[in-house]
């Protein structure tokens, strides 16, 4: 799928004074709570939605609110991440850019007739006016095509950051400038363009997905112009659900034997190291890969390269606590060059 960022945003247009406004800047916050109950195989609009929302001034360690009749405690919180624990499980959110998303698996059927989860995310503050940067967002779009044909997919890794934090940072998902289909076409041209690896950045990955299903959930009919009913794949919904609930429990235990086996499913014929899954790997990878393209910036690259490049890859890995084992080593059938 071609993303036109000029088709998608037709004649709308932004101030000056939205232009300026960029992301990560310091902004008042809240924090979002979604319990989302769905039937198997259903489609967008009849999904049951519950939605709570916390001031950000309220979450300090040791705070314990209720929700959806569970505890959910705060143990930790600064500029750029939360811990907290729920459902007896601990949890590390980003407060910039993540969408954490959690499915519930109460029972143990092989078929489950009703699925729920809960999705967690922090927002700017209803109160706050920073609208949408119609400027600012099709131009990271438009460095993630560009890196994408080069290769460089590993550029991309704080576009993408960037651009989760400009969307989501619109509560409650709607403005005058844009709304919620046109923000989730604007996601499923990311993903099908393939602008950032599913296996190098699962989190990120997976928070791609979330916040696409949440915009899906809170469209309206009305929201489709001509270019999104001639150019929006309405049911592209159900892969991504299917990548959401694999995501969501290679990332919350990537040692499960069952979250192996989804990882290795996840896409291609190789096999790729489930530490790449961890959360400290996603914390490094793009340092990593910043420092080898430096490194590496004189080495032809022609037959053989890939062995110097995983070989410098390891090694800078390994000064961070990190064992990786390459491509060549976890498919030791397979013939490279």
């Amino acid at each position: 799928m071609e993303c036109d960022v000029q088709g998608i945003m037709g004649e709308q247009r932004c101030s000056p004074e939205m232009r300026s406004c960029c992301a990560f800047v310091k902004m008042n916050q809240q924090f979002n709570i979604l319990k989302i109950e769905t039937s198997c195989d259903s489609g967008v609009g009849n999904r049951i939605k519950f939605w709570e929302c916390v001031s950000v001034d309220v979450l300090v360690p040791g705070y314990t609110f209720s929700v959806y009749g569970r505890e959910l405690t705060i143990m930790s919180i600064d500029e750029g991440e939360m811990v907290f624990s729920y459902r007896d499980r601990t949890f590390k959110i980003n407060r910039h850019w993540q969408v954490l998303g959690t499915p519930e698996f109460d029972t143990s059927n092989e078929r489950i007739p009703k699925q729920a989860r809960n999705v967690f995310f922090f927002s700017k503050d209803k109160e706050d006016v920073c609208e949408w940067t119609v400027d600012h967002v099709g131009d990271l779009v438009s460095r993630m095509n560009e890196n994408n044909d080069e290769g460089m997919l590993w550029k991309n890794i704080p576009l993408m950051r960037e651009l989760i934090h400009e969307f989501k940072d619109i509560a409650p998902f709607r403005s005058e400038n844009i709304n919620p289909a046109y923000k989730a076409h604007y996601i499923a041209c990311c993903i099908e363009n393939g602008y950032i690896d599913k296996r190098e950045t699962p989190r990120l990955f997976h928070s791609l997905c979330e916040l696409y299903r949440l915009y899906r959930d809170f469209e309206s009919p009305e929201d489709y112009d001509g270019y999104l009913r001639e150019n929006m794949d309405k049911y592209y919904f159900r892969q991504v659900d299917r990548w959401i609930y694999d995501l969501a429990m290679i990332v919350s235990d990537p040692e499960w034997e069952y979250a192996i086996q989804r990882w290795n499913g996840l896409g291609g014929m190789l096999k790729v190291d489930p530490v790449q899954a961890t959360l400290e790997w996603e914390e490094v990878i793009y340092e990593v890969e910043k420092e080898l393209d430096e490194q590496l910036k004189d080495e032809p690259r022609c037959m053989g390269f890939c062995f110097s490049y995983w070989s410098a890859k390891r090694t800078a890995l390994a000064r961070r606590g990190i064992e990786w084992r390459s491509p060549s080593t976890m498919n030791p059938g397979v013939i490279f060059d």
